[in-house]
């Protein structure tokens, strides 16, 4: 490639901007049309001339906003050899600018036909922000895999790019299971990841598809019920934690009843700090005066007579 040193002026309408390099255009913001408006185009865009005419390499944004000015082009003119450069080029004018995983997906498509794993490696990585051989490059690549519809549901920030992996490890009939869970709600990276982990390992657990997981469950009462985007998540996760560890959730169940019963009235809190691994537990209580830690001691004493002691002991020690 080669950056020349030329320039040129030209409407905006005379600039093609179709180019599939084009992987991060979007419409200009406020921003950048109230200073195009006031200072006018500070720095040029980047062309090539083609047989058709002019074709945009990098500056979509800028030509976008002085065409609405109705104000011609500055562009510097550029050559390319290969289909890659372009994107190259791109790639680099874009250097500055922050990327979320949508974005990283995008131009890893644009690029994985063009280059091989070495220039992939040393030239587009590090300008996505990704350490070659590391594990979010082997997001990416598990990612292109996917369906469209999956990859929508990047691009719109409902499923972070860690959900990759698992994603890829389901069969088209699991993931169409899952994907209504995706529709409208828009997860975290780690909740994504153990809902679909979990999910994914309660079905191969049993041998049952995850549709089935999910209908034994109650998934698709729960998401619509009504609730909120934070409570449906919420619920969702732990009905897909049952599933897979269903002994475990067993457990946290007796024993958050349990527990209720014993601090109801109470400044008290009792918790399990060791996820069952041990059978002790823990009791908390936030005093801020005198009055508070008599009040506190005195209730203790009222706990330690209740008869619900027997259930959490064995909420803590009945593994089977």
């Amino acid at each position: 490639m080669h950056l020349s040193n030329e320039t040129v002026t030209t409407p905006a309408s005379a600039i093609r901007t179709a180019g599939t390099h084009l992987f991060w255009a979007t419409a200009p913001s406020p921003a950048l049309m109230c200073s195009l408006e006031r200072h006018g185009q500070i720095q040029p865009v980047l062309v090539r001339t083609t047989a058709g005419g002019l074709e945009l390499v990098a500056g979509y944004a800028r030509v976008a906003a002085l065409g609405r000015l109705g104000r011609p082009v500055l562009a510097r003119l550029v050559e390319t050899e290969n289909p890659a450069e372009p994107g190259l080029l791109y790639l680099a004018d874009n250097a500055q600018r922050p990327l979320d995983d949508a974005m990283r997906l995008a131009a890893w498509h644009h690029f994985r036909p063009l280059l091989d794993d070495a220039r992939l490696a040393e030239e587009v990585l590090p300008c996505l922000g990704i350490t070659p051989g590391s594990r979010d490059a082997k997001l990416l690549a598990d990612w292109l895999s996917l369906p469209k519809q999956w990859q929508g549901n990047l691009a719109a920030g409902r499923v972070p790019l860690a959900a990759g992996t698992v994603l890829s490890r389901m069969t088209d009939a699991d993931r169409q299971a899952v994907a209504p869970l995706f529709a409208e709600l828009s997860w975290s990276r780690s909740n994504a990841v153990n809902l679909l982990t979990w999910l994914f390992e309660a079905a191969r657990m049993t041998g049952r598809p995850v549709a089935r997981i999910m209908t034994e469950q109650g998934m698709e009462q729960t998401t619509q019920r009504g609730l909120s985007p934070k409570d449906a998540m919420s619920r969702l996760a732990a009905l897909a934690r049952e599933a897979r560890h269903p002994t475990l959730s067993a457990m946290q169940a007796r024993f958050t009843a349990a527990a209720s019963d014993l601090t109801t009235g109470t400044r008290w809190r009792i918790t399990q700090p060791d996820h069952f691994e041990t059978d002790g537990v823990e009791l908390s209580a936030r005093i801020a005066s005198p009055d508070q830690l008599e009040r506190a001691v005195r209730d203790l004493q009222i706990m330690a007579e209740r008869p619900s002691w027997h259930q959490l002991w064995k909420a803590t020690t009945d593994h089977d």
